[in-house]
């Protein structure tokens, strides 16, 4: 039996996910409080749960919105522990393997004050190839820039001017790197802070983005290795304008066809009545047992 106490400690995690017991609950703890705070966490659970001679631990973590969770979910990215994400929720198995059917089927179904915004987009921008899995960091703010790459100013990420910031490493011929994307509301913003970033490194401007390439500790980049590294970033440009749609131009040869299809949609339509009328008056004439149809008065006016 649980005690009742538990109920309090654990606000995220029910007693049971389908066959799995809860065993014990604690406050999940986070290496980086600072960043997590930034990160906006405002919940925190982690419990035990048993199925007979198995368990696992689970920690759970419920952020402010999708983009907090998306980049708690980059910063715990560790080979031992399974990291995973529901919508403005981030779970990490702490020991053992959690069963994800019965998860998603029993645990994301009940969970409280889900966030239903979309995810920031943030990765498209950094190419795949050469990226070493596990480094990306999304960076939100002060904290989790001076956490992750503390070589960048806060002043030239932009926050101020609501930029985001992506990270990652990368595997070059002349040894790890470190590529930076920057994403601004506009390009004056964008070639405002490109004239800071490019200070530090080798940077590349495309529209509101700016990719900066630093070299890893201890390693050194030739400046052709860094340009093009610099230079895989691809900004697609998405135009939305605000107007009217323009009125659809006459179509005759389409008029016509229609006219077609309506006069053979009449005419099947006539053809199908009189068959069923025929087949009463041959039913009347034939199948009724009377051998001559009621005699009719004409009347001459």
């Amino acid at each position: 039996m649980i005690a009742p106490a538990l109920f309090l400690i654990a606000s995220i995690l029910p007693p049971s996910i389908d066959d799995w017991k809860r065993a014990d609950a604690a406050k999940a703890q986070l290496p980086q409080p600072n960043v997590a705070r930034e990160y906006g966490l405002t919940e925190s659970d982690t419990a035990k749960y048993s199925s007979g001679a198995k368990s696992f631990e689970l920690a759970a973590y419920r952020m402010k919105d999708v983009t907090g969770a998306v980049a708690l979910e980059q910063s715990l990215q560790d080979p031992g522990k399974k990291v995973f994400r529901f919508q403005n929720y981030v779970f990490q198995t702490v020991s053992g393997t959690a069963p994800r059917g019965a998860i998603d089927a029993f645990l994301f179904p009940v969970l409280p004050k889900i966030d239903r915004s979309a995810s920031p987009n943030m990765l498209p921008y950094l190419p795949s190839r050469n990226r070493v899995a596990g480094t990306e960091r999304l960076i939100l703010g002060p904290e989790s820039l001076r956490a992750y790459e503390p070589r960048i100013p806060v002043a030239a990420a932009g926050f101020d001017f609501a930029g985001e910031l992506q990270l990652a490493q990368y595997s070059t011929p002349d040894g790890a790197a470190v590529m930076a994307v920057f994403r601004f509301p506009n390009h004056a913003i964008a070639r405002q802070q490109f004239a800071e970033l490019e200070k530090l490194g080798t940077a590349v401007r495309q529209g509101p983005l700016v990719s900066l390439v630093l070299p890893a500790a201890g390693a050194k980049l030739s400046p052709k290795t860094a340009q093009g590294l610099a230079n895989l970033l691809v900004y697609k440009a998405e135009l939305v304008m605000d107007k009217k749609p323009d009125k659809p131009q006459p179509n005759p040869a389409a008029f016509l066809v229609n006219v077609f299809k309506l006069c053979g949609l009449l005419l099947a339509l006539c053809l199908g009545l009189g068959l069923i009328f025929a087949l009463f008056r041959a039913y009347g004439r034939h199948w009724s047992g009377k051998d001559n149809e009621p005699e009719m008065t004409s009347l001459g006016i």
